[in-house]
């Protein structure tokens, strides 16, 4: 019998071309300078991560770019300006990287363990991503108890006290944070995951001709969009 498939959404890439999308993105990001290329990049990047079945997702990252973008205007003090720059060439590879989260966490680590990276780093990058997908779920149950305690009915009283705000969401989450991490942990130590040989895996995971023509197309288009902003 063969393994699950891990391949998700229109495109239903292996992990390691998302992988490389994100390198290459967050590269170009790094290199360009004009706010017409940021902008074409992101444009990339969330139609790569719709692509990928995270449509929703890339809706939200446009939309946030745009709000920073719009921010990014305003005659604000300081180094405002350059925060609100730096947040945007931040979003296209963030954009990129949430293609990851269509998968699970164990496809990911077998498809790393393809390219003989060490244990720790594979257990490490495993947690993160679950740790990841877990949180807001957490977050979310912290403000809705919040509110069904009658602690802050509406964003006024938050702003009046930001103390005790920190405090009634920031200590659970942490709470529930080293909870989840203890509970992250056994679950892998549960599923062998100090076994150094023999491992095998459920999902089928492979490098085909579909995930090389879709890494060599953004290449292709992140490398156009710096040339662009080269030679404008």
């Amino acid at each position: 019998m063969g393994g699950a498939d891990i391949k998700c959404g229109l495109l239903g890439l292996d992990p390691r071309t998302h992988l490389l999308s994100f390198l290459v993105v967050g590269i170009v990001s790094m290199l360009i300078v004009g706010l017409l290329e940021t902008a074409l990049l992101q444009a990339l990047a969330a139609a790569y991560l719709a692509a990928n079945g995270r449509t929703r997702s890339a809706t939200k990252s446009c939309v946030g770019f745009a709000a920073i973008c719009g921010l990014s205007f305003l005659p604000l003090p300081g180094l405002y300006g350059v925060l609100f720059v730096s947040m945007l060439h931040m979003i296209p590879p963030f954009t990129t990287g949430c293609a990851f989260f269509s998968l699970s966490p164990s496809a990911i680590m077998c498809a790393l363990d393809r390219w003989h990276l060490p244990q720790k780093l594979l257990v490490g990058i495993c947690m993160i991503f679950r740790f990841a997908s877990i949180l807001p779920f957490e977050m979310r149950s912290i403000l809705r108890g919040i509110r069904m305690r009658g602690i802050f009915p509406s964003l006024l009283g938050i702003v009046r006290h930001p103390a005790l705000a920190y405090e009634c969401f920031y200590t659970p989450l942490v709470m529930r944070s080293l909870r989840l991490s203890s509970e992250l942990a056994a679950s892998a130590e549960l599923r062998g995951i100090d076994i150094g040989a023999g491992r095998t895996s459920v999902y089928h995971v492979g490098f085909s001709l579909r995930d090389a023509v879709c890494a060599v197309v953004v290449a292709a288009a992140a490398a156009g969009i710096y040339a662009l902003g080269a030679v404008s």
